[in-house]
């Protein structure tokens, strides 16, 4: 591409790298977000309403340590019972629930055995956490780091969905390539965002941070 084609292709980019995060209902089980996407997806069910939650267990993420072997799925369940905790008036997170599931000695992977354990802990609802939304883009000149989560609410007695959010967070470093010193600059800004390991938990933090907002809040309410 010559030189002017970058020049009127870098607007776009400023424009994109802008853009405000918008709410917007479920799509389709088959979309998946576009690059510059900053949209959160998400739904309320009637059941919500019927039977607000007044105590949530944060299930083992999707992306499980045992899998992934990098911590995320820690960094993700604690981060989202961080999240909860301003719209749940009870929360029980990754730490007190692996604790519970000692002492209870129920595998919390298997259906019957979550419904024993919230009738035990007096806590009836689960949200658990999944990847979603592809995967990070590198490049010499510019990277794209993505954090992309679905979180889904259920209540234990029946399995019903009452809740759920899907967003990626992103954060991208480098740029257009308009002269060879922009060529080292953005190569060096882009390295330098892939190198750095806080990126990720920070993403998974904006990420949960606006799906979370979509959930009404019941931590007051239900004190009235």
């Amino acid at each position: 591409m010559k030189r002017s084609g970058f020049i009127a292709v870098a607007p776009l980019l400023f424009l994109a790298a802008c853009a405000e995060t918008t709410y917007v209902g479920y799509q389709g089980e088959e979309a998946s977000p576009g690059m510059f996407s900053r949209q959160v997806e998400f739904k309320v069910s009637k059941a919500f309403y019927r039977d607000p939650p007044d105590c949530v267990v944060v299930l083992p993420s999707a992306a499980s340590d045992k899998v992934q072997g990098d911590g995320r799925g820690r960094a993700i369940e604690a981060a989202l019972a961080r999240q909860l905790s301003d719209r749940v008036n009870r929360v029980i997170g990754p730490n007190e629930r692996d604790r519970l599931d000692r002492r209870l000695a129920l595998d919390l992977s298997r259906p019957s055995d979550r419904r024993v354990f919230a009738r035990q802990v007096r806590c009836g609802f689960f949200v658990q956490a999944k990847p979603w939304g592809g995967a990070s883009i590198n490049a010499v000149i510019w990277t794209q780091a993505r954090v992309g989560l679905e979180v889904m609410m259920t209540r234990a007695g029946d399995g019903a969905v009452l809740w759920q959010a899907r967003h990626v967070a992103t954060r991208s470093g480098g740029g257009l390539p308009l002269s060879p010193f922009s060529i080292v600059s953005n190569a060096f800004m882009a390295a330098r965002l892939n190198a750095d390991g806080d990126v990720p938990l920070s993403l998974i933090d904006d990420a949960l941070r606006r799906m979370v907002r979509t959930l009404p809040n019941t931590r007051y309410a239900l004190e009235r």
